[in-house]
């Protein structure tokens, strides 16, 4: 069981991670942003492969040990419970492999609402009595975590780009991120309130623990992303160097928030939940 737990957690940190880098590559794309064509295609094969693992773990789980995964005995129920989401997931994977060969920016856009929505079909919104909205606050949450995580690999100023192109592909960011990262973070906490309840009884479970500090991350990401808005631009247009330097900073503060709001995720929906 150790070891099925194990890839239990680390398939989910795998697909969370390929579908929340896949989803940002995308809305990049689509919004003309960053266009990475051999990106679309690697991100599109990982998402694929890492849905069908998942699939694998969850009838290995259905038949209590790894060796189950190939089984067919209990595939029928491991598909009633996981099938529409790694479809939603497969069909967002295939319309991103398309837009690596096709320059459609529409096919990034589905590729992204796609990946995004099999989010939404699944986890402990989708189990709620009355779950209402929330399956879809789920899905809209997801594709901005998406757009926000890519931000230090199209933000970020490499001596390739001149000061102009990095002060223009920063404030293009801003001009979006400013007007849906907020929702971000409303989103959060309706889905919070949605599985837990109330904030002070959330905080006696692990729960409701794990996702306060996902929340907590999430504010620190907030305020980095208004510091690069007011400034870091005023920096980049002013001083570029320093605004490079500063850029470059808060970028990897990103990318190390992000990665542990990742496992604090994965963590939350494997070793704990809203019952506990």
């Amino acid at each position: 069981m150790l070891l099925l737990d194990a890839a239990n957690l680390a398939t989910k940190i795998l697909l969370y991670g390929a579908s929340l880098a896949a989803i940002g590559a995308a809305l990049h794309g689509a919004l003309g942003l960053h266009a990475n064509r051999r990106a679309y295609f690697w991100l599109a094969a990982l998402v694929g492969l890492t849905a069908l693992m998942r699939l694998l773990v969850l009838n290995a789980q259905m038949g209590g040990s790894l060796g189950a995964a190939l089984s067919l005995d209990q595939f029928g129920w491991t598909w009633a419970g996981g099938g529409r989401p790694a479809l939603s997931l497969l069909a967002g994977a295939i319309l991103l492999f398309a837009a690596s060969i096709a320059k459609w920016r529409v096919l990034l856009m589905f590729a992204a609402v796609g990946i995004s929505a099999g989010f939404g079909l699944t986890g402990h919104t989708a189990g709620l009595e009355a779950p209402g909205l929330a399956p879809w606050v789920v899905s809209v949450h997801v594709l901005i975590a998406g757009f926000w995580l890519a931000a230090p690999v199209t933000l970020w100023p490499g001596p390739a780009m001149t000061d102009s192109d990095v002060l223009a592909r920063t404030e293009a960011f801003s001009r979006v991120a400013r007007l849906i990262v907020p929702l971000l973070f409303v989103s959060g906490l309706y889905l919070f309130w949605r599985v837990n309840g109330d904030f002070l009884s959330a905080l006696s479970s692990g729960y409701g623990r794990l996702l306060a500090a996902k929340l907590l991350a999430a504010t620190l990401i907030l305020g980095l992303g208004a510091l690069n808005m007011t400034r870091v631009t005023h920096q980049l247009a002013a001083e570029p160097a320093r605004g490079r330097a500063t850029l470059r900073i808060t970028l990897r503060l990103d990318a190390v928030l992000f990665t542990l709001i990742l496992g604090i995720i994965a963590a939350a929906t494997t070793i704990s939940g809203p019952m506990e």
